[in-house]
Order: structure tokens, then C-alpha cells, then sequence
């Protein structure tokens, strides 16, 4: 099925890619209806998808059954935290003619609603040493959205994604080490060594930025990693790039710490 359609294969790919940047806008204020006003990347996906901004859920709902939208309509349930969509999207994950992009996709945004069913399906279909998944970059995203569900077995995948060869590949480990956050958990402690790792020796500013980004996350649920973050941030300080620079100095602020240039 795949081979045959490779450019179709590429626009879910990348599709799912985006998807895993989208930042949700959980904490926006609503309106005296009850729902928030909408964020320009939510507008952005309506506007894809050829909806107004006041497009109700079953709207929404509806277009997950097109398969060329089922991706974008998965996002904007996420925005609005759709729970009505949820069997609609458990069926994504349980269709045999899925492609599986689009059901790693719906997998993503049920984790985000708090269901975990889609591990049943999602998890063997990464095991297989065959399949599309394992043979593909998205073994990573796949990997981090487990651990998001509580199973931090395929840390490996990512950690080995953080040395690989190709920069978006690299990025995307980087990214998803995140999702391995946990109090007591030992993995990670793993993770947050690669992380300092890569945001104090790694030569790319950008993955040093992200994996920042990432030891912020993690430290949001293992408060004493705040200081390993503080550590990294000051140890950039002295990048030869100036708008690092500045973010560095102001992450520092954030932290409470003054440098000598404020």
C-alpha cells in the first residue's frame, strides 16, 4: 500500500510532523460562551479545512471521516478539546485502511484527551521489526507519544535519534526526550543527561535551544532538574549568537537570576 503511494505517504508524513509542534493553547481566556477565542494556528486549520471560525464540533467531527482532512480536523479537536470525538478518532486508530500517519495522528490527540485504547493498536504496529513504523522516522514520534501514556519502553529509539546523521531526525529525538518525565522514573535521569548533553556541546544552536526547551519541560515535573536547567542556560551565555544570547538572559531572568549585562 505504501510504495505504490509514496508522494501521498510524504504529505501525511509531514502532516504528522506539524502535528507535533503545535503548541495547545490550554490556559487562553474564554469567552462568555464558554469557548475561548480562537489562536491564529486554530484559524489557520479551519481555514485548511474550508470552515468558519464559529464551526460547531459535529462539524468538525465530520470532516475525520475525509481522509485528506483527517489530520487537520484531528488538531483543531485538540484545540478544542473535543471529547465527543473521541470514538470517532478510536476508529481512525482501529481502521485497517488508516494510513498510518493519520492514525498515529488521532493517537496523539486521544493521548492528549487523556484516552489510552489507541496503545493497544499503535504500540504493536512500532513493534513490528517490518513494518512501516520502524522503518521510518516516525518509530520517534511514536516512541515519545508512549511515554506521554506512562510507557517509557522505546526510550532507546529516541535516544538514538538525538546522534543520528540527518538534523531533523536529531531535532525530533531532542523533542520528543520531553516526554519522558517522570518523579521516580530512572529513564528520566537518561534523558535529562543527553539533554544537558546536547544543550552544552552540540554545535547546532537550534537543537541546544530545543533540548533547553525539552530540560524545562521535564523540570515542570521533576522540580530539581530546575537547576540543571539554570546550569545550561548560563553555560550559553557566551554564544557567538546574539539573539541566543538574549534568550538565554532571559530565561535566566525568568529563573530569578540577574547577569551582568541587565
Amino acid at each position: 500500500m505504501f510504495t505504490k503511494r509514496p508522494s501521498k505517504i510524504i504529505f501525511w508524513f509531514f502532516s504528522c510532523a506539524l502535528l507535533s509542534n503545535i503548541s495547545i493553547a490550554t490556559d487562553a481566556p474564554k469567552t462568555s460562551a464558554g469557548r475561548r477565542p480562537c489562536v491564529q494556528a486554530e484559524k489557520d486549520f479551519l481555514t485548511l479545512l474550508g470552515l468558519r471560525e464559529d464551526a460547531n464540533d459535529t462539524e468538525i467531527i465530520q470532516l475525520l471521516d475525509i481522509p485528506e482532512k483527517q489530520i487537520f480536523a484531528t488538531a483543531l479537536v485538540s484545540y478544542r478539546k473535543t471529547y465527543s470525538a473521541v470514538p470517532k478518532l478510536l476508529q481512525i486508530v482501529n481502521d485497517s485502511n488508516t494510513l498510518l500517519p493519520a492514525k498515529i495522528a488521532a493517537a496523539d490527540t486521544l493521548c492528549y484527551l487523556g484516552n489510552k485504547e489507541w496503545m493497544a493498536v499503535i504500540k504493536p504496529l512500532s513493534l513490528d521489526p517490518n513494518g512501516f513504523i520502524a522503518r521510518t522516522p516516525l518509530k520517534i514520534k511514536v516512541a515519545g507519544l508512549l511515554a506521554r501514556a506512562g510507557d517509557y519502553s522505546q526510550f532507546e529509539i529516541v535516544a538514538a535519534a538525538v546522534s543520528d546523521r540527518r538534523e531533523y531526525v536529531r531535532f525530533s529525538g531532542i523533542w520528543e526526550l520531553a516526554n519522558f518525565r517522570h518523579k521516580t522514573e530512572p529513564v528520566t535521569d537518561l534523558a535529562v543527561e543527553l539533554l544537558v548533553s546536547v544543550a552544552t556541546t552540540n554545535p547546532d544552536l537550534r537543537l541546544r535551544e530545543q533540548a533547553i526547551l525539552s530540560l524545562e519541560k521535564i523540570a515542570k515535573i521533576k522540580t530539581e532538574v530546575t537547576s540543571k536547567v539554570i546550569n545550561v542556560v548560563e553555560a550559553n551565555l557566551d554564544s557567538s549568537d546574539e539573539m541566543f544570547r538574549l534568550v538565554c538572559r532571559a530565561k535566566l531572568k525568568k529563573y530569578g537570576i540577574r547577569t551582568k549585562k541587565d
